[in-house]
């Protein structure tokens, strides 16, 4: 027995000495750190274990005393164990550092998985509406837009119903140069649309999610937690260095490049700095993309720069604003072949608020997996208690260069503009809130660029604004893991009224006369019949939302939504296609089993 364990800790020694490194992972989190790591009770393990006849106390190999008379003569281990030393600190299961900060700096996933059983209306067959409602059923695809009304999902681009992933590989440490920290992140989303690939749908749609290297530097005298000038790299999409606030009305991202012919990478420099008591914030960027000169046939690089500020005037009050210039080609039309087709615009917003910091859409964030700052997109609502609120009013003014579809070979500056309030108010477990929406035509189509692309509207098109507003409330229950809430609006869709022009030049009966287009979002269109013109819209939706666990939950929805403005296209008994009205009234509803990890 003496030359096992004789062995044994001869072997463990030999084992620490050839790993000398291992104790220089275990990491705890930084002194300011946010988070701290609930220890308490936690026994500290040894490293190499203790052999027999000892037992661990506070990381250190002590004899145990199992009677008085072993007490009086301890056994001692037949040979002293080197290089003995405290593992690495373990937390309670549950703590959110549970795991060694070395681990986080590759290993971050957050993950939406849904199961949805839903109809977007209960009143259509299948085949009586455009487009189709095939009735109740599994929504196993990617396509569930369809289950949104105008007021969901004001700052983000997807619908909640979506089963995504973002998967982040990450890392910061500091560098060889003081005051200077680096960090890097492949940032990728997977969305799930399908079982399986077919000539319709993909099973999966896989993009770089604004992945970036980052540097920053941190003069001795500043606060390196919240101050600093830093350069941050976007190698393939800079999509989320946006212009904007919310994201309904958000612009300069990818998508403001028309036909580009790849990805649209970027960089930006920002400093951060406190002004005595007041943040500030201010930045630079430029983004590149290639688009194919539809003059010379070739493809061509084509620029946008941007900027922004921000400060905290008072502790309740923030102002900030931005703006941008970018390229997007040359017009392809054959009457202005080759003229730059050229956008700038501005964007400024107030916020007041109590209680809660300011929140932006998810969809501008940076993925990271820092445990000293976590993030997780996906995280529950919280009720802190007391009385908090958020007031945000925003306001965007945009141009470009578009052909004047009256003068031939003309161009014209076509404006465009927006404008948002979202007001939020916590008071305990009840929420309440107020969107309201303003955005020209021009600015639904701003991305396109114009309508029909690449022109400006004629002079006898008479254009109308979206307008919209919304109301809403919940509770939550704590006791039972329960929140009932609805909300409601009404919204007047954009649209655009023109002559017989979309007849043709000699348009049949049936086609001339005067014609209004709806439009609800960028290309999406119903064509009235002849003398229609657009209605209101109003929706209702009642929620219902059981907390089953930290991460999963189950969600009920039902919806009515009465729209006159939804069309389809019927051939009339000469065979010619003519817009027809379809039902007004929409009644749907959402049945949905989600975990968020």
């Amino acid at each position: 027995m003496e030359l096992r364990r004789s062995i044994a800790a001869g072997l463990l020694a030999g084992l620490a000495a050839a790993l000398p490194a291992s104790s220089a992972l275990a990491q705890t989190p930084a002194p300011n750190s946010d988070i701290t790591p609930n220890l308490t009770g936690v026994e500290t393990p040894c490293n190499p274990p203790c052999g027999a006849g000892f037992q661990c106390k506070g990381g250190t190999c002590e004899p145990t005393t199992p009677n008085p008379s072993e007490a009086a003569a301890p056994a001692q281990p037949s040979q002293p164990v080197k290089n003995a030393q405290p593992a690495v600190e373990q937390n309670r299961p549950g703590d959110e550092n549970m795991l060694p900060a070395w681990i986080h700096t590759s290993d971050f996933v957050d993950t939406r998985l849904s199961f949805l059983f839903a109809d977007e209306n209960v009143l259509a067959k299948p085949g009586e509406t455009t487009p189709n409602s095939p009735g109740p059923r599994i929504a196993g695809t990617g396509q569930t837009a369809q289950f949104n009304q105008f007021y969901d999902n004001f700052n983000t681009r997807y619908t909640g119903f979506e089963t995504l992933s973002n998967l982040v590989l990450y890392k910061k440490s500091d560098t060889f140069f003081h005051g200077l920290s680096a960090e890097a992140a492949l940032a990728l989303t997977v969305l799930v649309l399908a079982e399986k690939n077919n000539p319709q749908t993909q099973s999966t749609a896989i993009q770089d999610a604004s992945s970036y290297i980052r540097l920053n530097y941190a003069p001795a005298a500043w606060d390196a937690k919240t101050e600093g000038i830093s350069f941050t790299g976007f190698p393939l999409s800079a999509d989320r260095m946006r212009l904007g606030y919310a994201y309904k009305i958000s612009w300069g991202g990818s998508d403001i490049f028309p036909n580009q012919g790849g990805s649209v990478p970027g960089a930006k420099l920002m400093l951060n700095k406190n002004l005595g008591s007041m943040p500030f914030y201010a930045y630079a960027g430029i983004k590149t993309t290639t688009i194919e000169n539809a003059q010379i046939h070739e493809l061509e690089t084509n620029y946008g720069v941007l900027g922004g500020a921000g400060i905290d005037v008072l502790p309740i009050l923030r102002l900030e604003a931005n703006a941008g210039y970018f390229q997007k080609g040359v017009n392809p039309e054959p009457q202005v072949l080759g003229v730059p087709v050229n956008s700038r615009g501005v964007a400024a917003e107030a916020v007041f608020h109590k209680g809660e910091p300011i929140g932006y859409s998810p969809d501008f964030a940076l993925y990271k997996n820092d445990p000293n700052q976590p993030i997780n997109f996906f995280r529950p609502e919280s009720y802190p208690g007391g009385l908090s609120y958020t007031v945000a009013l925003e306001g965007d003014f945009l141009q470009q260069t578009l052909a004047d579809p009256d003068i031939f070979g003309a161009t014209k500056t076509q404006n465009a503009s927006a404008s948002a309030l979202q007001i939020r108010v916590k008071y305990d477990y009840l929420r309440l809130g107020f969107l309201g929406l303003y955005r020209s035509l021009s600015y639904i189509q701003f991305n396109a660029p114009g309508f029909p692309p690449f022109y400006d509207f004629p002079a006898n098109t008479t254009e109308d604004p979206e307008l919209f507003f919304a109301v809403n409330a919940d509770y939550y229950f704590p006791a039972i893991h329960l929140t009932l809430g609805g909300i409601g609006g009404l919204q007047r869709p954009s649209s655009f009224t023109t002559s017989d022009t979309l007849g043709g030049n000699n348009p049949p009966a049936g086609l001339s006369g005067t014609r209004t287009v709806v439009v609800t979002d960028i290309n999406t269109f119903d064509v009235l019949p002849t003398g229609a013109s657009a209605v209101n819209v109003f929706s209702a939706k009642g929620t219902a939302r059981m907390d089953i666990s930290e991460y999963i939950a189950a969600v009920g929805q039902i919806y009515y939504t009465r729209n006159n403005n939804l069309t389809t296209f019927k051939d009339d008994i000469l065979g010619v296609s003519e817009p027809s009205f379809q039902k007004p009234d929409i009644l749907g509803f959402n049945l949905l089993l989600q975990a968020r990890f």
